[in-house]
């Protein structure tokens, strides 16, 4: 069987696979099965105990992503995001739109102390939207700020997303997450324009709160409030992300330290309890399980799709083409956003990259610029209909969201995403700024 034939029906049977609602980890497992016999014969079979023990999985970085998702998955339980947030909303609930600005802020500070978006999404989810819904916001705005506040998770440090990436873009985590830093807060910001823009011109969308639900932000007590609530979150974000950048530690370290940070913060709030930990350890597991099958799962179908010659084949389509390339860029990008519509992150950063990565690296790409673009858009099959997972996990929270309306909401904040990374690929230095000041030893 021909490499072209191969290739068109490794990626038909994929996508057929993964559209029945088959478990994504088993459906790329099986397609990468099939191709690979096709492809190679029973020696497939051999390879690929080889490919996935000694390749994907013996990367040593990967044993910090446990750690992050247990920091997360703790301090999602400690209570800390609820405090900030009421003190955030009385700030700004006094601006039009100010309850889903300080949803998105939240979100932000949220991101940077958890690796993953389960916990932003579920947490926010259910302080953030029932507040907005009594004070008369629009059922679209408070979900939509939710889901793309609570996906800033899987980009801002320490994000998963980064670590899982690194190893294959050949760079370290720590210039991944120094890359990360400005286009998440540039996200964040475009999220914050555009719902004050909004709510100023449609202010029923977001109308401020009463006068009685509003505190000063310069006062004793707003003072008091900001320093007791706002500190545990900066504790353990100077302890994890402060200790990388300042080469105290190395991304697994720095995981461990944050639990450690997390749990010292639980004794001193008085709030330890083994069960509140042993429950935070089973979630970890099934989470961390879930995400090591997939990227199992997608190595056997890489290994496969490579092995039997389709990558040439991909790589001689698009050279073909004529489009130069910075015109292959952007349709890799195109391809990545529409998988990303029917497949989990972690299939296609592990399907995509090492087939399409070395090509784009071949052409000048710069691996650390082109690695973070690739996070950037991969971050946007949070929010991408039918798929969507910040939409699922909000759609699980009993709070009389429907799928439709949730659409609705998150469809702006795409359009938000689709311009921030315009703007990172226009101009480069929004994303290599802080690594090249790294380096230069600033």
């Amino acid at each position: 069987m021909s490499a072209e034939v191969l290739t068109i029906g490794g990626f038909a049977l994929l996508v057929v696979i993964v559209l029945t609602g088959f478990p994504t980890g088993f459906g790329i497992m099986i397609a990468g099965i099939v191709l690979g016999y096709l492809g190679m014969g029973s020696s497939f079979f051999y390879m690929i105990p080889e490919r996935i023990v000694n390749g994907t999985l013996s990367e040593y970085i990967f044993a910090a992503v446990p750690l992050f998702v247990l920091m997360g998955t703790l301090m999602g339980r400690t209570g800390v995001m609820e405090q900030c947030y009421d003190t955030m909303h009385k700030w700004l609930g006094g601006l039009r739109g100010g309850l889903a600005v300080a949803t998105i802020l939240i979100c932000t500070l949220f991101a940077a102390t958890t690796g993953v978006i389960g916990a932003s999404v579920v947490t926010m989810g259910i302080l953030a939207i029932p507040a907005m819904l009594r004070r008369g916001y629009s059922k679209e705005l408070a979900s939509g700020c939710v889901c793309a506040g609570g996906s800033l998770g899987q980009l801002i440090p320490p994000s998963v997303m980064l670590i899982m990436y690194a190893p294959m873009a050949g760079v370290s985590v720590v210039e991944m997450f120094e890359a990360a830093f400005l286009p998440g807060f540039l996200l964040s910001a475009l999220f914050c324009i555009y719902i004050i823009v909004l709510c100023l011109i449609k202010p029923k969308m977001g109308p401020a709160a009463p006068p009685e639900d509003r505190l000063k932000f310069i006062s004793k007590e707003s003072l008091h409030q900001g320093l007791t609530r706002f500190a545990p979150p900066i504790f353990i974000i100077l302890a994890v992300l402060g200790s990388i950048v300042a080469g105290l530690a190395s991304p697994t370290e720095a995981g461990a330290l944050g639990v450690v940070a997390v749990l010292v913060l639980m004794l001193v709030r008085r709030q330890f309890k083994w069960e509140l930990v042993k429950s935070a350890c089973q979630g970890t597991i099934v989470a961390c399980a879930m995400v090591f099958f997939i990227a199992a799962a997608a190595s056997t179908f890489t290994g496969a799709f490579l092995g039997s010659g389709c990558g040439f084949v991909v790589s001689d389509f698009l050279l073909g083409m004529g489009l130069g390339k910075w015109g292959i860029f952007v349709v890799t990008l195109v391809i990545i956003t529409v998988l990303g519509m029917f497949i989990d992150w972690i299939g296609v950063l592990y399907i995509l990259v090492p087939i399409l990565g070395p090509l784009l690296m071949e052409l000048g790409f710069d691996p650390l610029w082109m690695g973070m673009v690739i996070c950037i858009a991969l971050q946007m099959s949070f929010l991408t209909p039918p798929f969507a997972y910040s939409i699922f996990y909000l759609r699980g929270l009993d709070l009389d969201l429907d799928i439709p309306t949730l659409y609705k909401g998150v469809v702006p904040f795409l359009g938000l995403q689709l311009l921030g990374t315009a703007l990172c690929i226009i101009f480069p230095k929004i994303i290599m700024v802080v690594p090249d000041a790294m380096r230069s030893g600033w």
